[in-house]
């Protein structure tokens, strides 16, 4: 017995539940909406306990950097395909060839820094796949898989030795969850995402919406984040650099994405942000260019709140534009967005208007040396305010200075006063404007806190 009463015996088995917890701890601390349950811990992440916990060591993954890991990795995800589970991949680099996700699958690193998911030479294919990929892109279904998640790895695609293409990941799903993930080094795009238009799920269904955090992407010679759906989706402290297509492409069937505190800058990258389906907000995001288009918009009801656009305002062989309104899919986009921004030094212009179809309202502050509007003069090597002209009904406020008029653009659309009684008056010191009748006659007033009335137009 021991000082306390408690037997050795019971004190071994603890020391020995101690040293299990500890064994398990690394994945038993990030497994998001998962749960371990006791027989998993106390196996230490053995497979042999516990089905709904596989350790991809155990069945044969070396993590070496030179063994092709490919049927090791998949055998551990189709471990737990039927029942749903958690797929471990301790420290290590495990070169692979395509591998294919299933519906409640949770992949987990020891993180992005430590487990690396690299494509073998010559596979030409995605790191990861959704299962029936190929046969689900461009169907729009509402089929796909769904429950799953990534966590705390790195996805390499190797662009080198893949020369024919390859992505990091490939989705067709919905409800799925990526956190402290990696993804570059892609001959294709880092991260492809599609989803259907479903407006809802039936039961036991959690809808349709994606949540991507903390997730990384650059280097690859498509779109950082080509994100079609689902739609409803979040993202939130992302960012993305210096891919070849768009940092943040948001289409297809994306509409009304929520994007918070996400960053995307790099000399590559054409556009920062493409917002190119309907309803996607972003705040506070930041673009940062070096050539090419911060804020891109070709859809309607889009948002871009707070944040900041940030140019590299030099000699560019390219154009240098903070926001930009681009042709939509029908003829009406893009059209009753919503820009709130500060944009700095864009080598071309701050804003460019060519394809705004009115209804929008644009607050822009600038800091451009020199940013005359569309009629001003250019001064060499700095961005104008503004180019192409806003459609009548949308309202426009882009300041640099409130003192020289000749550097601002504030359009505001016209607006209606219809005829009523003589309201009352006004209690605050102020003046109420309003519009009456008399006899078939609208009149402009103005309305005094005396009480006073004074017709400052008549209709002829």
């Amino acid at each position: 017995m021991t000082h306390d009463g408690t037997s050795g015996r019971s004190e071994s088995r603890a020391v020995t539940r101690r040293s299990a917890l500890l064994r398990g701890g690394a994945i038993a601390a990030g497994v998001g909406t998962v749960g371990i349950g006791g027989t998993a811990v106390a196996n230490g992440l053995s497979s042999a306990g516990d089905a709904t916990v596989v350790n991809v060591r155990e069945h044969g993954a070396k993590g070496d950097g030179t063994a092709d890991d490919t049927a090791a990795l998949q055998a551990a995800i189709d471990r737990v395909r039927s029942t749903g589970g958690i797929v471990f991949l301790p420290p290590g680099t495990y070169l692979t060839r395509r591998l294919t996700l299933h519906s409640r699958v949770h992949l987990r690193g020891s993180g992005g820094d430590a487990t690396t998911l690299r494509l073998k030479a010559g596979a030409n294919s995605a790191i990861l796949e959704s299962e029936g990929f190929a046969r689900l892109s461009g169907t729009r279904s509402d089929d796909g898989i769904t429950l799953f998640s990534l966590r705390d790895l790195t996805l390499d695609g190797n662009k080198e030795q893949n020369p024919e293409g390859g992505h990091g990941l490939r989705v067709y799903g919905y409800g799925y969850e990526i956190t402290e993930v990696i993804v570059f080094n892609c001959r294709g795009d880092g991260i492809l995402s599609e989803w259907g238009p479903a407006a809802a799920l039936p039961a036991p269904s959690h809808q349709m919406e994606a949540r991507l955090t903390a997730v990384r992407t650059h280097g690859n010679d498509g779109h950082g984040v080509n994100f079609q759906g689902p739609h409803d989706s979040m993202f939130l402290n992302c960012v993305t650099f210096e891919n070849a297509g768009a940092g943040f492409r948001l289409a297809g069937d994306s509409t009304g994405t929520q994007m918070v505190n996400c960053h995307a800058w790099g000399i590559k990258q054409n556009v920062s942000f493409d917002l190119g389906a309907t309803s996607v907000g972003c705040v506070n995001c930041y673009a940062d260019l070096n050539g090419g288009v911060g804020v891109r918009i070709s859809r309607n009801d889009c948002r871009w709140i707070g944040g900041f656009i940030l140019g590299y305002n030099q000699s560019h062989p390219h154009q240098e534009i903070g926001v930009q309104f681009v042709p939509g899919r029908q003829p009406d986009e893009p059209s009753g967005c919503l820009v709130d921004s500060k944009v700095v030094n864009c080598g071309t212009a701050a804003v460019d208007f060519g394809a705004d179809r009115g209804l929008s309202t644009v607050r822009v502050s600038l800091s451009q040396p020199g940013a005359l509007g569309e009629d001003g003069q250019r001064i060499p090597k700095t961005g104008l305010g503004w180019i192409g002209r806003p459609a009548p009904t949308t309202q426009v406020e882009i300041t640099q200075g409130l003192g020289d008029p000749s550097r601002n653009l504030v359009v505001r659309p016209a607006f209606d006063l219809r005829a009523q009684p003589t309201p009352g008056r006004p209690t605050d010191g102020g003046v109420r404007i309003f519009a009456r009748d008399v006899g078939g006659r609208t009149q402009l007033c103005a309305l005094f806190p005396s009480g006073a009335v004074q017709v400052m137009a008549t209709e002829p």
